[in-house]
């Protein structure tokens, strides 16, 4: 009955956090969240119809019921660990948010706890489990390096375009009327083609971070380059959906996302780095 009632909470929270995240997603993508010309809070047209977090709030308690069941009744996830703490704080945030995001205009915010929440009740759950390394279907393992290969092929477009934004940006500002500055697109296409392709990677990125929590007990035991790798990650993760967040909620566009993008480029490329030097890196060592 125990086993039972856990495995509900935990298929629950993971369905509810799931539906939340791509409420969240659908609605920035819509355009439903605006700055407003007063204050430059976030003020969704739709925030008060929207079910995102009615779901996230769901999601929350069956999330917090299942960290309290695996951690003082299983004992599959002890309370000092790196993962119950991380529940904890996004059970902490997701409240806060619930709490305040009518009040504070930060509906557009969900596009960020959502997934964390999603992120983190998974990795308390595989934190009981064996390390599945050639346990896996090929299929899942397929799924998670195509999610995050197709992603930072993306983000590779986004961050281009948006390092041709700033060229033209300070061209334009200096009054370069040459042939050569005229040759780049206009500013406001390729700030939308940052947009369009951050928009494109995000969802695959998420889908790369979700999938990559069956490798959580790594972030406990893990060696340094293995901890290094997964930290990058989830900046990179957090750098673009703050990016994306920002224009929803607070109008950046522009020299803002540029830097925004190229700063989670610079991440997502550390982590090819980290995958790239460390079979060298171990070849040496042998």
């Amino acid at each position: 009955m125990s086993a039972a009632l856990s495995s509900l909470t935990l298929v629950f929270a993971i369905a509810l956090y799931g539906a939340a995240t791509a409420s969240y997603f659908a609605e920035i993508v819509r355009g439903n969240t605006r700055p407003s010309p007063s204050s430059g809070a976030s003020i969704p047209p739709m925030a008060k119809r929207s079910h995102a977090p009615g779901l996230l709030g769901v999601g929350a308690l069956a999330h917090a019921a299942y960290v309290t069941h695996a951690s003082f009744v299983a004992r599959v996830c002890p309370i000092h660990s790196v993962h119950f703490l991380l529940s904890v704080a996004a059970l902490l945030a997701i409240a806060v948010y619930i709490a305040l995001r009518n009040k504070l205009g930060i509906h557009a915010l969900g596009l960020l706890v959502a997934p964390l929440g999603l992120a983190f009740v998974l990795g308390t759950y595989f934190l009981g489990k064996p390390i599945p390394t050639q346990h896996l279907p090929p299929i899942f393992i397929a799924l998670h390096v195509m999610a995050n290969l197709l992603g930072v092929a993306l983000f590779l477009l986004a961050g281009g375009a948006a390092g041709l934004y700033l060229v033209q940006e300070n061209r334009l500002k200096q009054k370069l009327r040459r042939a050569s500055a005229t040759a780049l697109p206009a500013l406001d296409t390729l700030d939308t083609a940052v947009h369009r392709f951050l928009i494109a990677g995000f969802p695959l990125l998420t889908i790369g971070i979700v999938t990559g929590t069956f490798w959580a007990r790594q972030l406990e035991m893990g060696t340094p380059d293995e901890v290094i790798r997964i930290v990058l990650g989830y900046t990179t993760w957090l750098l673009f959906a703050s990016v994306l967040l920002m224009r929803a909620a607070l109008g950046w566009r522009g020299r803002r996302a540029a830097y925004g993008t190229i700063a989670g480029f610079a991440c997502a490329a550390a982590v090819l780095v980290v995958y790239l030097v460390r079979p060298a890196a171990a070849g040496l060592g042998g």
